[in-house]
């Protein structure tokens, strides 16, 4: 299945390789966890959309504490891994 705005993660014998849904090269993979990050980085570009998102949801306010997780510290990992694109 294919995702909108992901990238494509394939085998490719000893390594993967990640290239764009229209077939332009993005990065090969190796090593022993090849597979799930190369799955990872392809799923990268629906991650930052899906982030985007949150953030426009949720605009200046912090989200509510649940008791186990602070809402403000989810708020600012949200907004932090955005800026690092």
């Amino acid at each position: 299945m294919v995702i909108p705005n992901t990238w494509v993660a394939t085998p490719k014998g000893d390594y993967w390789e990640v290239s764009t849904q229209d077939g332009h090269f993005v990065t090969r993979v190796g090593g022993k966890e090849a597979k799930k990050n190369a799955k990872l980085i392809a799923a990268s570009p629906y991650m930052l959309e899906a982030l985007k998102a949150v953030v426009g949801l949720i605009g200046d306010e912090d989200l509510p504490d649940n008791g186990e997780l602070s809402g403000a510290a989810v708020c600012d990992m949200v907004r932090s891994a955005i800026k690092i694109v």
